[in-house]
């Protein structure tokens, strides 16, 4: 266990960060220590750990997130039916034929 100094020390350090990167898994592992710090009654590290929390960047979850859902989206979308033009057929008698070419 750490004692109060190195507690403050480390407090102190994380007020003055403004961002840390972290991958998922590594955040999520964090949330788990945090739990297991205040469940051992360590309130001060658990504080600690939580204030790093605090401090991660949530964007690159944001921006997986929004492409994972721009492909879901893409693929509900319904596709578009191709119109096809209608051609009109007109039907002569051959008498007709032969009048409308003048024979």
């Amino acid at each position: 266990m750490a004692n109060f100094r190195d507690i403050n020390g480390a407090s102190r350090q994380m007020n003055r960060v403004t961002d840390i990167e972290l991958e998922t898994h590594n955040r999520s592992a964090l949330e788990s220590v945090m739990v297991a710090m205040a469940a051992s009654g360590k309130v001060q590290e658990m504080a600690v750990i939580a204030q790093t929390l605090e401090k991660t960047s949530r964007e690159t979850d944001i921006a997986k997130t929004l492409a994972a859902l721009n492909l879901t989206i893409a693929g509900l979308k319904q596709p578009q039916p191709v119109e096809t033009p209608v051609e009109d057929t007109v039907t002569l008698s051959k008498a007709e034929y032969d009048a409308l070419i003048g024979k």
